[in-house]
């Protein structure tokens, strides 16, 4: 099973499209991805809801 990214695209396709070798790669970068999304919207919500 390869698995689908977080907006629910395959990630063999996401694979092709950043032309990667291995879906390994590509896993990691999205990996790294979600990682990042997740810290800047969590320093977002403190920027904008800090007491």
């Amino acid at each position: 099973m390869h698995g689908r990214g977080e907006q629910g695209v395959d990630m063999r396709v996401v694979q092709v499209i950043l032309g990667h070798s291995q879906l390994t790669t590509t896993k990691r970068y999205t990996h790294v991805t979600k990682n990042l999304a997740g810290d800047a919207a969590a320093r977002m919500g403190r920027a904008l809801w800090a007491d």
